[in-house]
């Protein structure tokens, strides 16, 4: 059996607002390392679109479900947004970690936080964002899927994203990158180059495991 590194596994949590590629570049890179990323499925209480299959883009659950799985405690964290509810299973994280799997989130900024203040060594937050607010109107508003009341909640919702990144600048524990998606194959080469730089970090190696690699024979 060939010598193998170990470590924890990682948290690679994406954050950015809606239609900054968040969702496609998880994809792509569940799709180009299906044998060391997967992707930590979410539980929340709006209603499937489309595209969407239960169980891998979310679990889709009751309201009511919700706030009894989450009244025993099975949540990591949650939040409310436009008026329905998100959460992480606490088991996905725990399990990762141990297990030395690497995991990809979608979540937003005070989720992001809550992350970096519990799981600080296995938390890498990359927060992506439109070259411009005029940009991602456009992509909003070409998706032609929600009301116009739901657009002005989501760029609401956009603008206190913004804000909280702006006010973190130069805050140890908070952003770790920020990436500006112009053109989305270029930006996925740098999603992706941060995701094999971070797996390959020398600090989260087990030292047992590099020790293996450091045998002397004369």
């Amino acid at each position: 059996m060939g010598r193998k590194l170990s470590r924890q596994g990682i948290l690679f949590v994406l954050v950015g607002p809606t239609g900054s590629g968040k969702s496609t570049f998880c994809e792509r890179l569940i799709a180009e390392f299906p044998d060391v990323l997967s992707y930590s499925t979410s539980v929340t209480t709006r209603p499937a679109r489309a595209n969407e299959v239960p169980g891998k883009s979310y679990h889709f659950i009751s309201r009511d479900e919700f706030i009894a799985r989450r009244d025993r405690g099975e949540f990591f964290e949650w939040e409310e947004n436009h008026g329905n509810l998100y959460g992480t299973l606490r088991s996905n994280l725990e399990n990762g970690i141990t297990m030395g799997k690497d995991l990809l989130f979608q979540i937003d900024i005070r989720g992001a936080l809550n992350f970096k203040r519990n799981f600080s060594e296995n938390t890498v937050t990359l927060f992506i964002v439109p070259p411009s607010f005029e940009d991602l109107q456009k992509r909003l508003r070409g998706r032609g899927t929600v009301d116009q009341g739901e657009l002005q909640r989501r760029f609401s919702t956009a603008r206190s994203e913004y804000e909280a990144l702006l006010s973190l600048h130069g805050t140890p524990g908070g952003v770790d990158y920020l990436i500006v998606n112009r053109e989305l194959d270029s930006t996925y080469d740098e999603v992706r180059a941060i995701v094999i730089a971070e797996r390959a970090r020398y600090s989260r190696l087990d030292k047992d495991s590099v020790r293996q690699f450091c045998e002397v024979t004369i």
